[in-house]
């Protein structure tokens, strides 16, 4: 349930002077007074601990648009909530107040800047759903849509193409759920002949989502999955690099955010084992080494469990040269070793903070070392020497999200 009186403090304290800002405090007194909103506004929030961004929706004066729009955000990781949350197959007319939103929104919306009577803004819709949505039978491996699929379950397609494919019931039907820009899905016939499957193509069709059935032979053409997955869908993919041309941050952070940076994690199955657990403990987002598994990977989103698509995911071709870019923009950077001297429970940081782990059998590079902060182990009871990476995230990330809560 949203606390507005908790909004309109968070709004209040990012804008203080916006009209946006002013006109939903107006309408907020109104429906406390009345019990009806003077505006339907509808109001999205984003932050696990705390509130770290609020989207407006209000409905819109022109004839083009659904909504107008007011997004605020702190972090890259609330702006990416709060742009999935946005409806599919409604134009919206956003007004952004930073530079680093406009940069971002092109991750899950297209559309371009307008000039309107009250100023610039952004006019948006969600990818996958700016044109009508198309519900037909593929019969050929040779056809269109299954010749693009194909291609973007290779690296090199996923990049050319900018979409990466997700496989499986269970990451699909959260993959819709969590309004990440689908581009098109695929199903199988004996999909369609299941409740779930049923529940799942009905809610897709309602997102306004193209929808193509095909044999299991035409799905096998598709991915070298086996068994054959019954369903299947390209998704939007964004992975900026983490530094700009100049050399600065290309990423937006608050003061209390938490980044976790993995060097060269070479197993795409630990990798997705380590955004998921990432994801979990409310990283504001992740920055992977070029020379590790690529995230993108069938196994990596597989075992990432939905957090690829939905966590910001960074890379860089050097991350002790980022970790220095970090550590000069304020940040703490704790290096994650079995062979530390400082141990994780006594060791003191000032947030923000970075934690770095490493290959699953080097452990962190030199260079990376001494990049950092400070270097820290994870107390062990004697037999074990190491942990699995994505264990050793957990145990790093959740100590340090307690603290941040103390």
């Amino acid at each position: 349930m949203i606390n507005y009186d908790e909004v309109i403090a968070f709004l209040e304290k990012e804008y203080p002077d916006m009209d946006a800002v002013t006109r939903f405090k107006q309408a907020y007194h109104t429906f406390c007074e009345t019990g009806k909103w003077q505006s339907a506004y509808e109001v999205s929030v984003a932050g696990w601990q705390q509130l770290d961004g609020v989207m407006l929706l209000a409905p819109a004066s022109t004839p083009d648009d659904d909504y107008q729009v007011h997004l605020t955000a702190t972090t890259e990781r609330s702006l990416r909530e709060l742009l999935n949350a946005f409806p599919r197959r409604c134009t919206g007319l956003f007004h952004l107040t930073e530079k680093w939103i406009e940069d971002r929104i092109h991750d899950v919306l297209e559309g371009d800047i307008v000039q309107t009577d009250a100023g610039a803004f952004y006019r948006g819709i969600k990818r996958g759903s700016s044109t009508k949505a198309e519900q037909r039978i593929v019969s050929k491996r040779k056809d269109v849509i299954v010749s693009h699929l194909r291609k973007i379950a290779s690296l090199k397609g996923r990049f050319e193409h900018a979409q990466f494919l997700i496989e499986g019931h269970l990451i699909v039907e959260r993959a819709v759920a969590d309004g990440l820009p689908i581009e098109t899905l695929l199903y199988t016939i004996g999909f369609l002949a299941t409740p779930e499957g049923k529940a799942l193509l009905t809610h897709a069709t309602a997102e306004n989502l193209s929808t193509y059935q095909v044999s299991d032979g035409v799905m096998g053409s598709v991915t070298t999955t086996r068994p054959i997955p019954p369903i299947a869908a390209s998704v939007h993919l964004s992975y900026p690099n983490f530094l700009s041309a100049s050399n600065s941050l290309n990423f937006h952070f608050s003061p209390r955010c938490l980044l976790l940076i993995a060097e060269n994690v070479g197993n795409p199955d630990n990798l997705g084992m380590t955004l998921r657990t990432a994801d979990a403990a409310g990283v504001s987002g992740v920055l992977l080494s070029d020379a590790g598994a690529n995230p993108f990977h069938k196994n990596c989103i597989r075992a990432s469990r939905g957090a690829v698509g939905r966590l910001p995911l960074f890379h860089a071709p050097s991350i002790s040269e980022a970790i220095e870019v970090l550590r000069a923009s304020g940040w703490y950077v704790l290096g994650a070793t079995a062979s530390a001297e400082s141990q994780l429970y006594t060791t003191e940081f000032d947030p923000p903070t970075a934690i770095v782990v490493g290959n699953e059998n080097t452990g962190l590079s030199d260079e990376v070392r001494q990049s950092c902060t400070e270097l820290i182990g994870i107390p062990m009871a004697s037999g074990q020497s190491s942990l699995n990476v994505g264990i050793a995230a957990g145990v790093l990330l959740y100590e340090l999200t307690r603290r941040y809560r103390i």
